[in-house]
C-alpha cells in the first residue's frame, strides 16, 4: 500500500464562501480497525454553512473541512478483529461522520462508520440520506418515543430533517401538523399527510389550540428563541418537546444555541412535560450499534422505495464555494450533492 494524492476543500477562517478553496494532501495507509474510502459523494446541509461563518457550536476550529455525510468505495483496510463477510475492497458504503470532514475526495475512517449500500440504490441518494434521517430517527424514537395515531408538529417540515421526520412519521402512522413557508411547501407536506402551517401568516400555538384543544403529544423543533415556550405549552400532559438545532442572530448563534439548550434542560426539569435534545453527531460516538442498525434501516428502506430523498443538485466538489452561496440565497431548494471525479 502507497499513499493516496487527494483534494479536499477546506475553510482556512471563519466567514463567506471566500474562505473556502481546495487543498492537496496525501492519505497514509490505514491504521488497524481503519479503511481509505474513496469518496463518490458527500451532502450538504446548513449546518455545513453554520460552521464555516463560525456559527456552529460544534466546529469551533479552523481549519477544517465541511460535511457530516457521504457515500464512498472502500479502496483498502487493515483489520483489527474479525472481519463481516461484506467487509471488501470496492464495496460502496455510506457514513455519518462525528466530526466535519466530508469535502474530500479520500478519507480515512473507522470501520465500524462503514455501512454497506444495499444493492441497487443510487449512491447519490444515498449521500443525502444519513444526517437528516438518522437525526429524525433520534428525535422520533430516542428521544420523542412516539406511539402510532399520536398528534406531533414539526417545525421546518419542508426541511432536510423536517421531510424525513415527514415520511417517518407517516409511515408510524402520526397525525402530523408542520409548520413552513417555502414555495410548493404544502403540496409537498400534503404527500405525508402533514397538515400545513404557514408560520409567516399562521400562529402555531393558535392553529394547534384551535384544532388540538388538548394539546399534542410531541413537538420537534430546529428553531429555538421565543418558539420553544410556545412549543411547550402547545403539549398535552405527558407530551414531549424535541429539539435537533437552534436558529439564532447571524454571529451570534454560537450564543443562542448555548442558551436554548439550557432553556430546553430547564424545561424538563418540570413536571408533566418532557423536554429533549438530540445531538446526534454525539449520539453516533457514544453508540456505535444504534448507529449502524439505524443508517442499514434506512438505506434499505431507500432501497425499496419506502422513503425517497429529493436530490435539489449536483454540483462538482470543487464548485463547494458556489454551492454554498446559492444555498444562501435560497437558489437551491432540496438537498445540494457534491461529487467526486469518481462517481
Amino acid at each position: 500500500m502507497s499513499k493516496i494524492a487527494y483534494r479536499k476543500i477546506v475553510v482556512e477562517r471563519f466567514g463567506g464562501t471566500e474562505t473556502m478553496r481546495p487543498v492537496e494532501a496525501t492519505l497514509a495507509e490505514p491504521p488497524p480497525g481503519y479503511a481509505r474510502v474513496k469518496v463518490l459523494a458527500s451532502g450538504v446541509g446548513f449546518t455545513d454553512l453554520m460552521a464555516r461563518s463560525g456559527d456552529y457550536l460544534l466546529q469551533r476550529k479552523v481549519p477544517f473541512t465541511p460535511g457530516y455525510e457521504l457515500v464512498g468505495e472502500i479502496v483498502d483496510f487493515t483489520p483489527d478483529g474479525p472481519r463481516p463477510a461484506w467487509l471488501q475492497e470496492g464495496v460502496r458504503v455510506a457514513v455519518s461522520l462525528t466530526k466535519m470532514a466530508a469535502y474530500t475526495e479520500y478519507i480515512s475512517l473507522p470501520l465500524w462508520q462503514l455501512v454497506p449500500l444495499p444493492d441497487g440504490l443510487d449512491p447519490l441518494a444515498a449521500a443525502t440520506i444519513p444526517l437528516d434521517y438518522l437525526t429524525a430517527l433520534s428525535v422520533l424514537e430516542t428521544h420523542g418515543r412516539v406511539a402510532t395515531g399520536d398528534t406531533v408538529l414539526i417545525q421546518g417540515a419542508s426541511g432536510g430533517v423536517g421531510q424525513a421526520l415527514s415520511r417517518l412519521g407517516a409511515l408510524r402512522g402520526l397525525r402530523m401538523y408542520g409548520t413552513a413557508s417555502a414555495p410548493g411547501a404544502e403540496e409537498l407536506l400534503a404527500r405525508h399527510g402533514v397538515t400545513f402551517i404557514d408560520y409567516r401568516r399562521q400562529d402555531f400555538e393558535t392553529v394547534l389550540r384551535e384544532r388540538e384543544p388538548g394539546g399534542v403529544q410531541a413537538v420537534f423543533d430546529h428553531i429555538g428563541g421565543a418558539g420553544l415556550r410556545k412549543a411547550y405549552r402547545a403539549l398535552s400532559p405527558g407530551g414531549v418537546l424535541v429539539s435537533y438545532a437552534f436558529s439564532g442572530r447571524p454571529g451570534r448563534m454560537v450564543g443562542d444555541t448555548v442558551r436554548g439548550a439550557a432553556r430546553v434542560k430547564v424545561m424538563n426539569l418540570r413536571p408533566g412535560r418532557r423536554a429533549a435534545l438530540s445531538m446526534v453527531p454525539f449520539e453516533i460516538k457514544g453508540d456505535h450499534a444504534w448507529y449502524r442498525a439505524g443508517l442499514e434501516r434506512v438505506l434499505e428502506m431507500a432501497a425499496r422505495g419506502a422513503i425517497a430523498p429529493r436530490i435539489g443538485s449536483v454540483h462538482p466538489l470543487m464548485k463547494a464555494a458556489d454551492v454554498h452561496a446559492a444555498l444562501e440565497s435560497r437558489e437551491i431548494t432540496g438537498k445540494a450533492v457534491l461529487v467526486t471525479d469518481q462517481v
